[in-house]
């Protein structure tokens, strides 16, 4: 019997043959991500893959310039605040700047309160709300719902759907300002009431000066940043100890004057409650 010799395969004939059907059903990998590791395999291939572009110079493995960390804004993301300047340090631009925007914070906290005291819409709708009690997420109130004052005794909440009604009644509910239980309206199960509670003489003083204290040691930490910044440059030699003293003294003129307002600013307030109480 004759043998015949096997033929070769060719390359094509060694590849098993897919099925359109197969090929629409099986993973893209040019467009699916890469399979990430998991837990420490992954961090530990994240971390030596880091490490390999550092080796290379800062390029990524694409030979690009690995591009670099975008600096967080400085003092709490105030982008228009002026920065210390080395180059002219007896400009005081950023603590005059820092200063007023304190004071804009808390002038908006003192009018709440004398224009419709914790039953302001704008206090209740300051409220954080979590629509999930198995979640941490919260959302300010005013974004679920509509508050608006009725008859000057009553607050309307309209809540935009049914699933957030008992959220909205825990949030007030827990809240210290408040702490009373909304009702919902009879003729609408979407729409909750507050009653309007007069707060007494005692009780506006006391939250008065606490907003004022507040708004006196957010005066005091903003001072603070320049000290830092003045004992920064000496150390550096960037000034001399008769600059730095000068500029200390220029601080202190400053906090002074802005603590002088709020004395001002105290005296006014205690006398509207007062003259309040009288009426």
């Amino acid at each position: 019997m004759t043998i015949r010799p096997r033929a070769s395969l060719t390359a094509s004939q060694l590849v098993p043959q897919i099925s359109p059907l197969q090929q629409h059903a099986s993973r893209s990998f040019s467009r699916s991500a890469v399979c990430q590791k998991k837990g420490k395999d992954r961090g530990a291939a994240a971390a030596a893959g880091g490490q390999k572009e550092v080796a290379a110079g800062g390029r990524s493995k694409k030979g690009q310039q690995a591009e670099p960390k975008e600096d967080k804004p400085a003092h709490g993301g105030d982008k228009n605040r002026p920065q210390p300047n080395a180059e002219d340090p007896f400009d005081l631009a950023d603590v005059e700047h820092s200063f007023g925007r304190v004071s804009e914070k808390h002038e908006a906290q003192l009018k709440l309160m004398r224009t419709g005291g914790r039953f302001n819409p704008d206090t209740i709708g300051a409220l954080p709300v979590r629509p999930d009690k198995n979640a941490q997420v919260t959302y300010p109130l005013r974004e679920l719902a509509q508050v608006v004052v009725k008859g000057g005794r009553t607050v309307s909440i309209m809540v935009s759907e049914e699933r957030l009604v008992k959220p909205v009644q825990s949030a007030i509910m827990n809240s210290e300002d408040f702490n009373q239980q909304p009702q919902r309206a009879e003729d609408n199960e979407l729409e909750l009431l507050m009653k309007v509670e007069p707060e007494r003489a005692d009780a506006l003083v006391k939250r008065a000066k606490d907003i004022l204290h507040r708004w006196r040691e957010d005066v005091r930490a903003e001072r603070h940043k320049r000290d830092v910044v003045h004992k920064k440059w000496k150390d550096d030699k960037v000034i001399t100890t008769d600059d730095k003293r000068k500029l200390d003294k220029d601080l202190q003129k400053l906090q002074d004057a802005r603590m002088g307002i709020l004395a001002t600013k105290e005296k006014e307030v205690l006398n509207y409650i007062a003259s309040r109480e009288g009426n």
